[in-house]
């Protein structure tokens, strides 16, 4: 009996042993920080990519801290003008004669209106793009951030998905408009992608996943360490996104080993 436990407990820490089976999910992190905003995700063939974004009178810029804000970095010029180009490209779809799609994750840094308002603004003229009843292959629009509280999901055009909060109860209705499930890693482990981190984090961990996987929805975990072993580690325990700050190594990465990562 000894002897099964430790094995168990073996398997729980290995970081190659890949029992998950769900496709993996590449996450452009503060995307806006990259040497090429957009393109370098996009080129890495990325399922979603994150905007952090404050309105200005009437204008939404695209920055971590309000101080570094630059009069040319704007979301239409760094993220919608590029989507629209490449839908007009690829016969409406992100890639041609590719059934991906692509996420827009847009943190909304302030208050949720007037800056919610004014991006639906934005795209309400190109539902075509944004509106999956329109477009099977549209882009989907998740706020997260300083999102509307779930009662108020209503308010807003069915196109518009947001991040969820592992803490709160969602109605049937309000669930639907629930894209993923965000969380920060280091609120359930401190492990930082060496050794093996304690047996109760990583418990804390399988029980976050399998809380939005019963829900019917994707996991992602921000704040997290990035490495191959976490890639690993990380596919192993069915987290479906990985958040990376480094688009072209984390794809490379995981194109090298498609075969055991289904993608």
């Amino acid at each position: 009996m000894k002897k099964i436990v430790l094995l168990a407990w073996a398997l729980l820490l290995c970081p190659i042993v890949l029992l998950a089976q769900n496709p993996v999910l590449l996450h452009s992190h503060n995307n806006y920080e990259r040497t090429v905003p957009f393109w370098e995700a996009y080129n890495q063939h990325f399922d979603s990519v994150e905007a952090d974004v404050y309105c200005i009178d009437g204008t939404l810029f695209v920055s971590h801290d309000k101080k570094d804000i630059k009069p040319e970095r704007t979301f239409d010029a760094l993220y919608l003008q590029p989507v629209l180009q490449v839908f007009g490209e690829n016969g409406s779809r992100p890639w041609a004669g590719s059934g991906q799609t692509l996420q827009f994750l847009i943190d909304i840094k302030e208050t949720t209106e007037p800056t919610l308002s004014t991006l639906i603004k934005l795209l309400e003229t190109h539902r075509d793009v944004f509106d999956p009843t329109v477009n099977p292959y549209a882009v989907r629009v998740v706020m997260t951030g300083n999102v509307p509280v779930p009662s108020d999901f209503g308010n807003y055009p069915d196109y518009i998905f947001f991040d969820g909060n592992l803490d709160m109860e969602y109605t049937d209705t309000q669930l639907q408009r629930i894209a993923l499930f965000s969380a920060p890693f280091y609120k359930y482990t401190l492990w930082r992608g060496r050794g093996k981190g304690s047996r109760k984090g990583w418990e804390k961990v399988s029980e976050a996943v399998e809380h939005a996987h019963a829900l019917g929805k994707p996991i992602r975990f921000w704040g997290a360490p990035e490495s191959r072993k976490v890639y690993r580690v990380f596919y192993s325990r069915g987290i479906d996104y990985m958040n990376s700050d480094y688009p072209a190594e984390c794809a490379q990465f995981y194109k090298s080993n498609k075969d055991l990562f289904l993608k």
